[in-house]
């Protein structure tokens, strides 16, 4: 019964793709859906992108190893990203128009080829590494349910090249909406019933007892809070959906509900992986939500919430996907090698796109076999990019006292930091005098004192020369 409803949902989520194929005509179509959402598709589509493995099953992996409070602060982050978003930046940056965040920065500070080399090329493992969790998590959904891992993995790598290939951002949006829907009415039901199934007031509240930060965790919690917390603003897949909205006001009401949504949905995650822990003390930390829904839930009615976990890996996984698809054809096919034309009017758009994704793929899918851990593979990738260019884009918009000499000393001082963190946290190597939890933190903050100052200085000093 749970393959039959799985194998339904692949079939409608490639329904869907098919029948809208005929909406990407255009470069820009594939990529941002021709300006055209509305309130609930952007808001759908914007939970969507966090609502994956992240959200849903590292919620929950981390809510059964230490607590539901631990649980919640990806979704703290990931959700306080989105409204954060919706406050400060989106209706701005969709106002402005551009396709990807580096069009804001050649606005902003002018254009720089060797900008947009660098975002090319430090967003391709921030990218790719948030892809392969998102596999991963498909694969151990799957394999919970009598799946081999590894053909998961592939199963659902070709489902996602297919829909992805075939309608870019208007398949994902659509199927972003199904599977939302899903998360959002079925998590909820399984948190309700694992607190039944406890059967003791005593039991849930002490689960709601743990500190917020349990001893020793505290840089932990910096690690899992604070990426996306400041960095969701500027991230590739928000901006490209903030394009994708079809007015500024629905890209900052959507950034919004999206983010009240994320966070409901995490603390429910978390309290079912919290719960199903205790119901099952055997059963792995990771394997512990999608045993818990086959568990207490009537068979159908499993198979639709564990189609949806699915979707939300899946979905999230494409979005990725469409993100590679628009730093390569954006930022390298059209602004490095043909910066003179409109990225419409370039014959071969559309089809670096379909290959960026193709290859990307292969290679997530290779990775994903040898990688360890959803959220650190998650975070700890998305460094470099988030390290260079997190403080000038965000300040970029919100202090008019920026200047590219200020973003060119951030994006380096920022960058050194990432980078070296990156290489530290991937070789698994600490050192006493730096923590790698906190080596995103660290970079955010020697990059915005850098920016202030540099841009203050040069200031004065172009001044005192007028």
């Amino acid at each position: 019964m749970l393959t039959a409803v799985l194998v339904f949902y692949l079939a409608l989520s490639l329904g869907i793709d098919f029948y809208i194929k005929r909406r990407a005509k255009k470069a820009s179509d594939f990529l941002i859906a021709g300006r055209q959402l509305g309130l609930p598709l952007t808001t759908a589509t914007l939970a969507a992108v966090q609502i994956g493995a992240g959200v849903v099953l590292g919620s929950s992996e981390v809510a059964a190893a230490s607590g539901v409070w631990p649980g919640l602060w990806y979704g703290l982050g990931c959700g306080g990203g989105l409204i954060l978003a919706g406050v400060l930046v989106a209706a701005r940056l969709r106002h402005l128009g551009g396709v990807v965040p580096l069009d804001f920065f050649a606005k902003r500070y002018g254009k720089e080829r060797w900008v947009r080399v660098w975002a090319w090329l430090s967003n391709i493992p921030s990218l790719m590494g948030i892809l392969v969790a998102q596999l991963i998590a498909a694969g151990s959904v799957l394999s919970v349910f009598g799946f081999d891992f590894k053909h998961g993995v592939i199963l659902i790598s070709a489902v996602l090249l297919f829909y992805s290939v075939m309608a870019g951002m208007w398949g994902v949006v659509l199927v972003d909406f199904v599977q939302v829907g899903i998360i959002i009415l079925g998590i909820p039901l399984v948190t309700i019933v694992s607190i039944f199934k406890l059967g003791s007031i005593h039991a849930v509240s002490s689960l709601l007892a743990t500190p917020f930060v349990p001893a020793g965790m505290g840089s932990q919690a910096v690690f899992l809070i604070v990426p996306f917390l400041l960095a969701i603003s500027v991230s590739y897949n928000a901006f490209m959906r903030y394009q994708s909205a079809r007015s500024a006001r629905t890209a900052q009401w959507g950034c919004i509900l999206a983010g009240i949504m994320v966070i409901f949905v995490s603390f429910c995650t978390a309290l079912s992986g919290a719960a199903g822990h205790l119901m099952y003390p055997k059963v792995s930390y990771s394997a512990v939500l999608p045993h818990t829904i086959s568990s207490v839930l009537p068979p159908v009615l499993a198979g639709v919430v564990v189609a949806g976990l699915l979707g939300a890996a899946m979905n999230s996984g494409s979005s990725l996907l469409i993100g590679l698809a628009g730093c390569f054809s954006r930022d390298f096919y059209n602004m490095v090698l043909h910066p003179t034309e409109s990225l419409d009017e370039l014959k071969y758009a559309r089809l670096v796109s379909r290959a960026t994704i193709a290859v990307a793929l292969a290679a997530a899918v290779m990775i994903a076999f040898v990688a360890k851990g959803i959220l650190p593979t998650m975070i700890l990738f998305n460094y470099p990019y988030m390290g260079s260019l997190l403080i000038p884009l965000l300040g970029g918009v919100l202090w008019r006292g920026a200047n590219i000499k200020g973003a060119f000393a951030s994006m380096l001082a920022g960058g050194c930091i990432a980078m070296a963190a990156l290489f530290m946290g991937a070789a698994g190597w600490r050192a006493a005098w730096f923590n790698v939890d906190l080596g995103l933190m660290i970079a955010y903050a020697v990059s915005a004192v850098v920016f202030v100052i540099v841009s203050q200085l040069t200031k004065v000093t172009a001044a005192s020369h007028a």
